[in-house]
């Protein structure tokens, strides 16, 4: 069994796939992601705590959540809450009334109120500001909202979604953010793995997908990629994730015109430039702790794998040697995958 949050779970649900068709990956880092995403959407109204870098894609993840649940034909209402004025933030939380300052000629309900019935997607909440996580916490714990001025509370019926590429643990033991409100939103955590993570698959039918919709939008014959562009892809880290890899792909088609076919050509000279930097050069400490895959992913790889140690380092994106160190060097890690093969 893979460890989640300390919490014993069942094997990748078989249809988590076939459920989740917009999210493309069927690596063992997107299959357990999908199988957490499946318990929550079939619940319907647990909190849900995104964590992810950025441009991962949490944003999608809510959404497809909220899609694949009770609550799909109830708005999907987006807050950004690195985006909120600080002059205006109480209005654009909570809404107002007719009066409540000068040019509220009319009665405006906030976000929670327009979500009834569905979901409030709370995005980078780790910058909310010190006061207003103050009055977000009133909302979970009351499921109320006050609008700007009025006397009245008005109850609420919402599930929450926050998303964050905050390290919020580390947030909250500095206090930048308040216990009681990671402890609100962190009733149930999906964790989005970067890209780098996902493997060469993951990382192709993406790449696929991804020029099919660029196509798509401009009315041409998809185009397809030459293969050594996908082996150059597996080459970069993609610090930007899913979003860096869309910009790129967006880039070469522009370029390309109406070509078939996207090739090495089509990429930019910074990007290639990049590449062949990390390529001569060793990785940075820095660099190797990023990509340095987690226990849980070694695991749910290995399960994924029928515990075969090279197809699950192929996963991985790492050589059968380095997983095979990394087993090696982690004498708790060794010891779950043993138990694995006793069960």
């Amino acid at each position: 069994m893979a460890a989640w949050r300390g919490l014993t779970l069942a094997r990748p649900h078989q249809n988590a796939d076939e459920l989740f068709p917009e999210l493309d990956g069927t690596s063992p880092a997107m299959r357990t992601l999908k199988h957490h995403m499946l318990g929550v959407a079939q619940d319907g109204d647990v909190t849900v705590l995104i964590l992810g870098e950025s441009g991962t894609g949490k944003e999608r993840i809510a959404r497809a959540v909220h899609d694949h649940s009770p609550r799909a034909r109830g708005p999907f209402v987006v807050i950004n809450c690195a985006g909120l004025s600080p002059t205006l933030v109480e209005d654009e939380l909570f809404g107002h009334v007719r009066g409540a300052f000068t040019g509220a000629l009319h009665d405006r309900p906030g976000p929670f109120e327009r979500a009834a019935g569905g979901t409030v997607f709370l995005d980078e909440i780790g910058d909310l500001s010190p006061e207003l996580q103050m009055r977000l916490l009133r909302v979970l714990q009351e499921r109320t909202v006050q609008r700007l001025g009025s006397p009245h509370e008005s109850s609420v019926d919402v599930r929450v979604i926050a998303a964050t590429n905050v390290d919020l643990e580390r947030a909250r033991t500095q206090g930048r953010f308040r216990d009681d409100l990671y402890f609100r939103l962190n009733v149930y955590a999906l964790r989005v793995p970067p890209l780098r993570r996902r493997g060469a698959h993951d990382l192709a039918a993406l790449a696929i997908s991804i020029v099919r919709r660029l196509c798509e939008r401009r009315r041409r014959a998809t185009a397809t990629i030459d293969p050594a562009v996908l082996s150059l892809f597996g080459r970069y880290r993609w610090p930007g994730n899913v979003r860096e890899l869309e910009n790129t792909l967006e880039r070469m088609v522009v370029a390309a015109g109406p070509v078939g076919v996207l090739s090495a050509e089509h990429l930019s000279e910074e990007f290639v430039e990049q590449i062949r930097s990390r390529s001569s050069g060793a990785a940075s400490d820095d660099e190797a702790r990023a990509v340095r895959p987690s226990d849980d992913e070694v695991v749910a790889a290995m399960e994924a794998n029928a515990l075969n140690r090279r197809r699950a380092a192929a996963a991985l994106g790492l050589s059968r040697h380095q997983l095979y160190r990394r087993v090696r060097a982690t004498p708790a890690l060794a010891a779950r995958l043993a138990r694995e093969r006793g069960t």
